[in-house]
């Protein structure tokens, strides 16, 4: 019951994947963030644009100390969906 509710519950910025993320997203956009969740969606509820998400990838790189291949990136929906691409990413290093 545990892991259904973590769609919902707010991620903050803290040291985890997810919060470091969330702060990466809170400085491209220029705006504090809150109650994102795995769920939030990316375009329509943060109103993220493709220059926007280009920032986050640079961001999340210097961030995380990670490298994504452009050619290997899929589109993503959700702040979920980006933290599950990240962390498959970083391995489990950072789990």
């Amino acid at each position: 019951m545990q892991h259904a509710d973590s769609d919902r519950s707010p991620l903050t910025a803290d040291a985890t994947v997810e919060g470091r993320i969330v702060a990466v997203l809170s400085r491209v956009l220029g705006r504090e963030l809150v109650g994102v969740t795995a769920a939030t969606r990316l375009f329509e509820d943060l109103a993220i644009t493709s220059v926007s998400m280009l920032e986050l990838l640079l961001g999340v790189e210097e961030e995380l100390g990670v490298q994504f291949d452009p050619e290997s990136l899929e589109p993503f929906e959700t702040v979920g969906s980006f933290t599950d691409y990240v962390r498959a990413h970083l391995g489990s290093s950072a789990e």
